[in-house]
């Protein structure tokens, strides 16, 4: 009697080698302390990182990220997947968070470690049910969550199998996603869509109201990872 022999399944970098081709992206790891500085990432490398550009296109970068947390019951690890988007012009003149509802404690906590407040939005009924915002200038924020901006971010934020938190920065967009297994591919390819569509609605609006000492490559945005 023959046998056939069990198919392997592809490791992840195998995988990531794929999606990379399948979405033409190119190695980005040259940019990698860069990112890591910018986006306060930690020290654990940014492994694989990959990134897409297109001439007068805002670029992507993509990456997996294996953190570690000690504590008292041990040593935690965990996969991040990333997606950042990187404009050539500015896209908010306020940083903020945001993120599916949580327990309110844990949301306190976050938010005091990066010096901003949960914002209340109550007058936004069905978004504030289902996402949190943190920012330091609620007036910004506001003007910054219309309502076409609204409904992206609860649709991203709210993306089965994954627990995405997203940083909107002055001329950044970035998506976070953090378990103890990676990231579907499929999720992180919606992710990127999502950013480029907030992208495409916010271009340049804030333009005007942003702040224009702001360091050319910097960004004011925390991840409050």
């Amino acid at each position: 009697m023959l046998f056939r022999a069990r198919k392997r399944t592809p490791t992840r970098l195998e995988q990531w080698r794929d999606f990379a081709r399948r979405l033409e992206l190119v190695d980005a790891s040259q940019q990698e302390a860069r990112l890591r500085d910018w986006f306060d990432l930690g020290e654990p490398p940014l492994t694989p990182l990959y990134g897409l550009r297109r001439q007068g296109q805002p670029t992507l970068f993509l990456f997996d990220q294996q953190r570690a947390r000690s504590g008292p019951a041990g040593t935690v690890t965990s996969l991040v997947t990333g997606a950042i988007l990187r404009a050539p012009t500015p896209l908010s003149a306020t940083s903020l968070r945001a993120q599916a509802r949580g327990n309110p404690v844990m949301e306190a906590i976050a938010a005091g470690r990066t010096g901003s407040q949960r914002l209340d939005l109550a007058d936004l009924d069905a978004f504030d049910g289902a996402v949190s915002v943190f920012a330091r200038d609620e007036a910004a924020a506001r003007a910054w969550l219309t309502g076409p901006v609204q409904t992206v971010m609860a649709r991203m934020l709210a993306r089965p199998g994954v627990t995405p938190v997203l940083v909107v920065g002055h001329r950044n967009l970035l998506v976070l996603c953090e378990g103890a297994e990676a990231a579907p591919f499929e999720a992180l390819e919606a992710l990127a869509t999502d950013l480029f569509t907030l992208y495409a609605m916010v271009e340049g609006a804030s333009a005007s109201g942003a702040d224009r000492t702001a360091p050319p490559d910097g960004d004011a945005a925390q991840t409050g990872t």
